[in-house]
């Protein structure tokens, strides 16, 4: 792949931050997993998890630690934009785009690319 292939609307930059998230359909079920954000950008992220397969139409909501507080993602702000699962119904990784990201998640991104350097 060339680097004109690359089609992101923003650089993800690595990272490893633990979080905890909601996955739920309204009526049906909701359930509080673990997971890790792997990369990161202005308006996505990549979480490493362990959940059974879900309905890629699932709402999510997220919660990220924040200085010495969490910072939530509403379910309004956040859509799954895919997710890999494999043998035995088992996703290990969500792509989540962000709609509307609250200004200390801007925060947070920067403050890894000073980590970083990226």
């Amino acid at each position: 792949m060339t680097k004109n292939m690359e089609k992101r609307a923003y650089k993800r930059i690595p990272a490893n931050i633990e979080i905890e998230y909601y996955l739920w359909k309204p009526l049906f079920w909701k359930k509080l997993y673990s997971g890790t954000i792997k990369n990161i950008s202005e308006k996505g992220m990549l979480i490493s998890t362990k959940t059974p397969s879900f309905p890629i139409d699932s709402l999510l909501e997220i919660y990220i630690p924040y200085n010495k507080d969490i910072l939530f993602i509403p379910a309004k702000d956040s859509t799954i934009a895919w997710s890999y699962c494999v043998a035995d119904n088992l996703c290990v990784a969500i792509g989540v785009e962000l709609a509307n990201p609250p200004w200390e998640y801007s925060e947070i991104i920067e403050s890894i690319r000073n980590t970083t350097g990226s």
